[in-house]
């Protein structure tokens, strides 16, 4: 028997000239003819069937000629549906557009357009292009088996970050090397990992001023970070107010639980009036009023604090900026009666200037003089600027008690310490922005340092101590300090900084919100060891 010539092999669908309906028969019948030894021109047809199929069937393509075409045809009532039927045709073949099939990226959790594979495949380029390199060539025709290829691809490039970063201590480049990958690549992977794990819930109570079904306002204690250090530890305000919600809601440690969302911040040490939002469509309106973007109308944060240095009468409605020089009296300037009896209460001042990165100290701020303006040459998207560049700042403050205090100068060119009257204030500060450590800096600039301040404090202007960088030994008198002066209740072992008051505006019924906190308990000590009165807020 002769045998028969390879091009005679039969092929689905019936016969050599055998159109399949579908893609996937399409696809058998071009693998028949190609094996088959089947000429140039029958393998240009099946192509040209198998692309109109994918085109119909997988990826529907609507060009504007086409979408043109087709509202032409519905206006002439060429074969298309007319009045109501048209609209709804419309409507449905918009959601045709907009729909198919979709899945989840493991590399970066977008929801990505999967009606075929090479949507996934090139979404992954741009996102992990580590990750199509893990995916077998046969594993693409099927998204399904891509996407769990990759899945298995993320979880052994996590497991090898965790390893190489956490238990080897290597950097974050050096990891990137040893996988192959980007730092930004592994940057992204281990915080994705981070936020898998679900906050902790913190079941100590907390001081509640205000809470409705929008917000909650609480009462912020000194030395209570606002987010843990880690997700499974407790101990912050957010861990706290998890644990209050839950509780208020009856829900159970098992039961899924809605965070509260933060919208401002205050420095660890610092107490007082703070604000989370419990429903998420009230964030974004919230927090722009902390941004200064909020719609005309922003956010009113009204502070206390103690102050000790050398301030005069005279720096009444003074503007202090960044070449500001502290006013001495001379000549006609010399002190009247009545500014040496009530000292400097009631003293109005703004300190205007920028707050950027300290030269030294990685957790401090310094006054910086304002940066050159952008090239305005330069397009749009080419002034880029810089997130370590100072940035505007702007305080208010206003003296509502006083006194003379007694403190050691040891900055005498003699080496030698000598008694030093300063001046103790207690301010009601406003800000107009919110930089990190604003107040505390621009406090310093205008020679009012905050009391027990670790970084700026005024045993570090004038009693040659050195900047606490690490808030959790603040507690503790830093060695060579005077006891004398500063120890005893002067001493907080934190800043004497309190939020006192907020105003907010509800994004949606605009009604004015104000909260307001007492001054703590080591304040109003501090305030009566120096001859300050307490309750002058």
């Amino acid at each position: 028997m002769a045998a028969s010539s390879p091009s005679s092999s039969p092929l689905p669908g019936g016969g050599d000239d055998a159109r399949g309906e579908t893609y996937d028969e399409q696809l058998a019948i071009i693998r028949a003819l190609k094996s088959s030894g089947a000429g140039a021109e029958r393998m240009r047809v099946a192509t040209a069937r198998l692309a109109e199929l994918k085109r119909a069937g997988w990826v529907p393509r609507f060009t504007p000629s086409r979408k043109f075409a087709m509202t032409r045809a519905t206006a002439d009532g060429g074969g298309g549906a007319t009045g109501d039927d048209a609209v709804v045709g419309e409507k449905k073949r918009k959601a045709s557009r907009r729909g198919g099939p979709t899945v989840t990226c493991p590399a970066c959790g977008q929801l990505v357009k999967a009606s075929h594979p090479d949507q996934f495949r090139e979404h992954l380029r741009k996102c992990a292009p580590d990750a199509v390199a893990a995916v077998a060539k046969e594993q693409w025709r099927d998204v399904a088996a891509a996407v769990d290829a990759v899945e298995a691809h993320e979880l052994a490039l996590l497991e090898d970050a965790r390893r190489l970063s956490y238990r080897d201590g290597r950097t974050r480049e050096e990891v990137a090397v040893l996988l192959g990958t980007t730092p930004e690549r592994v940057r992204s992977t281990l915080r994705r990992a981070s936020r898998a794990v679900p906050l902790v819930a913190d079941p100590t109570p907390l001081d509640v001023i205000h809470e409705d079904d929008d917000v909650l306002v609480v009462n912020k204690p000194p030395g209570l970070r606002f987010h843990p250090t880690h997700r499974f530890e407790g101990n912050s305000l957010l861990s706290r107010a998890i644990a209050h919600v839950r509780d208020k809601n009856d829900e159970g440690p098992g039961d899924e639980v809605h965070v509260p969302h933060v919208v401002h911040r205050l420095d660890m040490d610092t107490s007082g009036v703070c604000v989370l939002v419990k429903r998420p469509e009230l964030v974004d309106g919230f927090a722009r009023q902390f941004r200064g973007d909020g719609m005309g109308y922003r956010a009113v944060k009204e502070y206390l604090a103690i102050g000790v240095g050398d301030v005069h009468p005279l720096v009444a409605g003074c503007v202090v900026t960044a070449d500001w020089k502290r006013l001495e009296t001379a000549g006609n300037e010399q002190t009247t009666d009545e500014q040496t009896r009530t000292g400097v209460t009631g003293v109005k001042f703004t300190v205007d200037a920028h707050v950027g990165p300290h030269a030294s100290i990685p957790e401090a701020r310094a006054v910086h003089p304002p940066p050159p303006e952008p090239d305005s040459s330069k397009k749009r998207n080419e002034r880029r600027s810089d997130p370590d560049a100072p940035k505007p700042a702007r305080t208010d403050v206003r003296i509502v008690s006083s006194s003379r205090v007694t403190t050691i100068d040891d900055a005498r060119d003699d080496g030698n310490k000598t008694a030093a009257p300063k001046t103790a204030v207690l301010a009601r500060v406003r800000l107009h922005t919110g930089r990190t450590h604003q107040i505390r800096v621009h406090m310093a600039l205008a020679d009012l340092p905050i009391l027990s301040d670790p970084l700026y404090g005024p045993h570090i202007r004038w009693d040659g101590a050195s900047p606490c960088a690490d808030a959790s030994t603040s507690a503790i008198l830093p060695r060579g300090v005077d006891a004398e002066v500063w120890g005893g209740p002067r001493w907080l072992g934190r800043q004497a900084l309190h939020a006192a008051r907020l105003t907010l505006r509800h994004p949606e019924t605009n009604e004015e919100m104000t909260f307001e906190a007492p001054a703590p308990e080591d304040m109003r000590g501090a305030c009566v060891a120096l001859g300050l009165d307490p309750d002058a807020w």
